[in-house]
């Protein structure tokens, strides 16, 4: 997978993706919206909302997965309000390897043409693994239409 316009601040349980200019925090400044899949142009986008330095220009942002391969979603823990499903707890490069459990596909340093999937980790310990061909950060325009009006096409 190829990260188009944007990083991960740490490659293994990050809380901020660095892109068009922000630290956009996920975790103490982002709600999760939630995801689309797109079967017809195969395209998943996963959207949040945010507040924070983002928020001068932006109302959230959305992650767009082009040439959708992978996407396991988890089962959350049930004992936890559905609140906790809002909130990112970790980002993480993970090793392609779908015979171990993802918390156990991290690695410290990762060279240029490794191949990953993404590991997106909520507090209610729902994950989301995606494989892609490549995946970019769009923010969302500041204005009070629908979060998933973008300042830019994205499909």
């Amino acid at each position: 997978m190829k990260l188009l316009n944007f990083e991960l601040s740490s490659p293994s349980f990050s809380i901020e993706l660095i892109g068009l200019n922000f630290v956009w925090d996920l975790h103490n400044s982002g709600t999760f919206l939630g995801m689309n899949l797109d079967p017809n142009s195969n395209v998943a986008i996963l959207s949040w909302r945010v507040t924070g330095h983002p928020a001068v220009k932006y109302s959230g942002c959305n992650l767009v997965f082009k040439g959708l391969k992978l996407m396991v979603v988890s089962a959350r823990d049930q004992e936890l309000p559905f609140s906790e499903d809002l909130c990112i707890s970790g980002v993480s490069k993970i090793v392609p390897d779908q015979t171990r459990e993802p918390q156990y596909r991290t690695k410290r340093e990762w060279h240029e043409g490794d191949p990953f999937h993404l590991l997106f980790e909520f507090q209610s310990r729902r994950s989301v693994e995606i494989d892609a061909e490549a995946v970019e950060l769009v923010g969302v325009s500041k204005s009070p239409e629908s979060l998933r009006r973008t300042d830019r096409t994205i499909l």
